[in-house]
């Protein structure tokens, strides 16, 4: 996995309406995570881009670990820490790349859709092996080439796909570039759910730009791929959108 140059989106333009587009984490995601991380009571876990919290407010609520959520948006991290009516989790503003934290304090570091978003990739591996705990869980929640390529979205809007491909690592590429750090029994499986939406509640997310892909078409690419998509969507699926969602876990352990 080279260092190459990655499309950034802006996430202190759409702070403010994040969790509105977004859908509260699946419990099959939060479960998973629990589960491949080896998260209990006693565990001292880091989410990497954390954004306004969701993954580990959830997480918290499940499992009483210690967590620490680090967030390079500083409008992000403000909307996390001001939902956290427990005062739990301690949020902190950083860099994936250059972890701000000792050696070997962590039973359990994770993330969820982050890694596309990271420039050097590998120097972000580097850090969380070497904040692991010996024995401790590495889970990349992420998405393969293959459902890039088949992504409802993506496929309707011209470009994306394109965008995506270049910005997601592959998941051998991942598994190689996790093993050659360090981790091991790197191993990924897809994790699918399915969802059933109102169809104009499903073209409002898009509207605003609810996958962040979305944010780095120009304005107007955007608006001539939304006139498209909304009339393919509303003649295919009539009220309904039904679709299956599926992330692929990836996992290496110190």
């Amino acid at each position: 996995m080279t260092h190459t140059s990655v499309s950034r989106t802006d996430y202190s333009k759409i702070a403010d309406y994040y969790d509105k587009v977004r859908p509260p984490p699946a419990n099959t995601w939060i479960s998973k995570i629990i589960e491949h991380g080896e998260i209990n009571e006693d565990s001292v876990v880091l989410d990497v881009g954390c954004g306004t919290g969701r993954f580990p407010l959830s997480i918290l609520s499940s499992k009483k670990a210690l967590i620490y959520s680090l967030e390079p948006s500083i409008n992000m991290l403000r909307k996390a820490a001001a939902k956290d009516r427990s005062k739990q989790v301690s949020w902190v503003r950083g860099d994936g790349q250059n972890l701000p934290f000792r050696n070997n304090i962590f039973n359990c570091i994770y993330m969820t859709m982050v890694i596309h978003h990271i420039e050097n990739k590998k120097m972000a591996l580097k850090e969380i092996h070497r904040t692991l705990k010996k024995g401790g869980n590495c889970v990349i929640m992420t998405t393969s080439h293959y459902r890039i390529r088949k992504h409802l979205l993506l496929c309707n809007f011209p470009g994306l796909t394109a965008i995506d491909l270049r910005r997601f690592p592959s998941l051998p590429t991942l598994k190689k570039t996790m093993t050659k750090t360090g981790f091991k029994n790197v191993h990924y499986h897809v994790v699918q759910t399915n969802e059933k939406i109102q169809t104009e509640e499903f073209l409002e997310r898009v509207r605003n730009k609810y996958i962040s892909t979305l944010t780095l078409l120009s304005q107007d690419k955007f608006a001539r791929g939304l006139k498209v998509f909304e009339r393919r969507i509303r003649e295919k699926c009539g009220k309904y959108v039904t679709r299956p969602i599926g992330f692929d876990f990836v996992i290496g352990k110190k």
